[in-house]
């Protein structure tokens, strides 16, 4: 196969990618052309904020064309078509063939939370540490959130981690917009002997039952359109900024006077307008404050009481 490789500061990116499925093109990724480059500039923008940014400043287009295709006369019908890039400099690759499944494979890493919590897909095998002594959670990547390689998930489980260890009683446990199930599971493995998880898309609840199945582990996973009943010890939600406001006050009536709550997916920078939206929802958990932070992003919540 071929690919073609150009860069343009146009804003309307998705149009342009229209235009090229149109002429033919099999596939058209669009990158920031400063990735990884002292000049890179990050957008950051999710569902209900808005942001008067579009596309990055400047745009790298890869646009893959099958074997059969000229290169050159599909770029002239291009231009004639958008006579924007008409002058445009263009880069034309021969790609080979690669073992995609093994590309795929090796992006994903198993990584080791505290000395005793391993995550890792089932073509890797832990350490034999962990399998006699510590605790293994099998995820391979799919099509609900949450291998465990973010930031976030990482934070989350470090702090369920320790909640979890200096707080033993705290037994039922809510995972509210689950993904993969990795918080439940985890909470499960760890102790926790009434775990729930919820999400509003019913493949990662399908997900997250079959991954508990995979690793030997009981939870309730449904959908968010069945509401949780009573009062959980520790509720956490790995979720986006936007959403943890809209479910600030469900979050916080589901969680027990003294109970824990860990809330993720928040930029460092959102955490103080989260930090006001919950406080003075959960007077009856006591003070919610930043308990962690990495690579931009922040954990925060409380921990849980006896």
């Amino acid at each position: 196969m071929q690919e073609i490789v150009f860069e343009t500061n146009a804003e309307d990116t998705d149009d342009i990618s229209d235009s090229l499925i149109g002429l033919g093109a099999l596939s058209v990724t669009v990158e920031d052309a400063q990735a990884d480059l002292p000049t890179e500039s990050p957008i950051f923008g999710e569902p209900g904020m808005p942001t008067s940014v579009q596309a990055w400043p400047t745009s790298k287009f890869l646009v893959l064309l099958d074997i059969d295709t000229r290169a050159q006369d599909f770029w002239q019908e291009f231009c004639a078509f958008d006579s924007r890039f008409g002058e445009s400099p263009i880069e034309i690759r021969e790609l080979t063939d690669r073992d995609w499944v093994a590309e795929t494979q090796r992006q994903f890493k198993p990584f080791v939370i505290g000395s005793r919590l391993w995550v890792g897909p089932h073509w890797v095998d832990p350490p034999q540490t962990f399998s006699n002594q510590g605790i293994v959670i099998r995820l391979d990547p799919g099509m609900a959130f949450g291998t465990g390689s973010h930031a976030t998930t990482q934070l989350c489980l470090e702090q369920l981690m320790a909640t979890l260890d200096a707080h033993p009683n705290c037994q039922r446990v809510l995972d509210m917009g689950c993904g993969s199930g990795i918080l439940a599971i985890a909470a499960a493995k760890l102790g926790a002997s009434d775990v729930h998880a919820i999400d509003i898309d019913p493949i990662a609840v399908a997900t997250a039952r079959n991954n508990a199945i995979t690793n030997q582990v009981s939870i309730h996973a449904a959908s968010a359109e069945s509401q949780p009943e009573g009062v959980f010890d520790l509720v956490l939600a790995n979720i986006l900024s936007q959403p943890l406001k809209v479910l600030a006050p469900m979050l916080a009536r589901l969680t027990r006077p003294g109970g824990g709550l860990l809330l993720s997916g928040i930029l460092s920078r959102q955490a103080d307008e989260l930090l006001q939206v919950y406080q003075p929802l959960c007077q009856h958990l006591g003070r919610i404050t930043v308990l962690q932070e990495r690579e931009g992003w922040v954990c925060i919540g409380t921990s849980c009481s006896p």
